[in-house]
């Protein structure tokens, strides 16, 4: 039997779920099987396509060993973030099912070149590899405004007075407790607030299809991958993201539905397009903005004392 193995890249929100579904109709249901290293994503998948086609995580395989002559693995770049460390199952797994399978699909969005190198590697136990490159580690919606503050303090200020406009903000933080703690601290100022850390994204998941959006999410890089999440107008990056494959996930999951939406970080890895002055003279504006309520009740109290 012939074994192929075949790389799919293509942008965050540029369809690949509906290639999936296009794949489903031509093969049926009974020769495809889907594995997803994110179980909220799996879940969303299972609701998605009404059980028909099975949607398993790596541990949910391991336990149960079906095996389909064609199988895909989505957010296939994790397995050399999460499948070298902590869960190596994962490529267990990978070995397992491309063993048995005539066609092996990997997608994803961001593929390095580091990882591209390891692919060639497989080429022992494929008889061809094939990469489709519909457009790899870019976005496919850029934010209309992107500013690089340089100051976490004038950041949290800006989260503070920024949220006067509709939609939802996504906050980005870096550690559980910072999730925790800007979620209470925006609850007490009257904002509807959802959060979501390592572990609860699944829950997350119902808790999207089940209520009206909130004003912001906050969240660690949890939500940076597969969970559908309501239209983001404005993404907040608490810490400099070192790894440009998640900074492009995490960027992207605002604009997915082509909408228009800002970006205020503390470093520009990817090199969107910006001027220094326009930056510097928005984040001027902003910062006489947060000051002028202020300075206006001084001027007041001083008129008064007069």
């Amino acid at each position: 039997m012939t074994k192929e193995l075949l790389l799919l890249t293509a942008p965050p929100a540029a369809g690949k779920t509906y290639w999936i579904q296009s794949l489903i109709t031509q093969l049926g249901h009974a020769d495809l099987l889907i594995i997803s290293p994110l179980r909220a994503l799996a879940n969303e998948c299972m609701i998605k396509w009404k059980g028909k086609v099975l949607v398993m995580t790596p541990e949910e395989w391991t336990a149960k060993k079906i095996y389909k002559p064609v199988v895909i693995f989505d957010e296939f770049h994790l397995h050399f973030y999460w499948g070298d460390t902590f869960r190596p199952q994962m490529w267990e797994v990978f070995f397992d099912l491309a063993g048995f399978a005539s066609l092996t699909i990997l997608l994803t969005a961001t593929f390095s070149k580091e990882m591209e190198e390891e692919v060639k590697l497989f080429s022992c136990h494929f008889d061809k590899i094939l990469w489709v490159n519909h457009g790899n580690q870019i976005l496919k919606n850029i934010p209309y405004s992107y500013l690089k503050i340089a100051d976490v303090r004038l950041m949290k200020k800006l989260i503070e007075f920024d949220k006067r406009s509709e939609g939802t903000s996504l906050i980005f933080c870096a550690y559980r407790e910072e999730v925790m703690r800007w979620g209470e601290f925006l609850r007490q100022r009257g904002f509807k607030v959802w959060t979501c850390v390592g572990g609860e994204a699944a829950i997350f998941s119902l808790q999207v299809q089940a209520e009206e959006p909130p004003d912001f999410i906050v969240a660690t890089t949890v939500l940076s991958h597969g969970v559908n999440l309501p239209q983001v107008s404005t993404i907040y990056f608490l810490y400099a993201v070192k790894n440009i494959d998640f900074w492009i996930q995490m960027v992207a999951r605002g604009g997915r539905r082509g909408e228009r939406f800002r970006v205020f970080a503390l470093e520009n890895p990817y090199g969107i397009k910006w001027n220094r002055w326009t930056n510097d003279l928005a984040i001027l504006s902003l910062r006489f903005k947060i000051c002028y309520p202020r300075f206006k009740r001084q001027l007041s109290q001083w008129f008064l004392k007069d």
